[in-house]
């Protein structure tokens, strides 16, 4: 312990000014860190396309049939429409729909019915390409903002699509039974796996 008696007046001032300013220090730096956490860590509102834990989300599409594929979604490149696409997943909004187009390029599901607002197109800032396992959200021929449910996903290289419609994931698992998907197959359910 310092000694006051030891001490000059200027020892003394400099001392207390010291140790305000430490305690300053450790108080402000303790309330920050609080203020850090965010407000609903661990709830299930906080598992956004880019916080689920283990990388990017992935989204189990498992078929009537019993096959099973696998897309794994590319936030970074399309934040609102893997949003969109995790929030449709999570309502189980694609359980029991059929697949209604399948052409030699692709093969598409969701509904033209709905009611969930239209997504702002991303394509535009996107370097992605449309080849064999990338899955992208369809819209109107005349509207690059008209997404609302309907995705596809390629089954060949469409070059003219590049930069006219939004890719927000690629199928990591289960190709082979997309390039086997017949018109009106059905989606028995999907789930978020990760």
């Amino acid at each position: 312990m310092v000694s006051l008696r030891n001490m000059s007046l200027r020892a003394v001032w400099i001392h207390a000014l010291t140790a305000a300013t430490l305690t300053a220090f450790f108080v402000t730096a303790g309330a920050a860190a609080q203020e850090e956490k965010p407000a609903d860590a661990g709830g299930a509102e906080a598992q956004t396309a880019d916080s689920i834990a283990g990388g990017p989300a992935r989204v189990a599409i498992i078929l009537d049939s019993g096959g099973r594929v696998v897309i794994e979604t590319l936030p970074e490149d399309a934040p609102g429409t893997v949003d969109r696409f995790l929030a449709l997943v999570r309502d189980g909004f694609y359980n029991g729909v059929r697949f209604h187009r399948v052409e030699e390029f692709l093969v598409q599901a969701g509904k033209k019915e709905n009611e969930y607002p239209t997504i702002e197109g991303e394509m535009f800032d996107q370097n992605l390409t449309h080849e064999p396992g990338m899955v992208g959200m369809a819209r109107l021929p005349d509207n690059y903002d008209s997404a609302t449910t309907q995705f596809y996903i390629m089954k060949k290289h469409k070059a003219n699509f590049n930069g006219e419609y939004t890719l927000f994931g690629r199928v990591v698992e289960g190709m082979d039974l997309v390039t086997g998907i017949k018109k009106d197959d059905r989606i028995e359910r999907m789930e978020i796996t990760r």
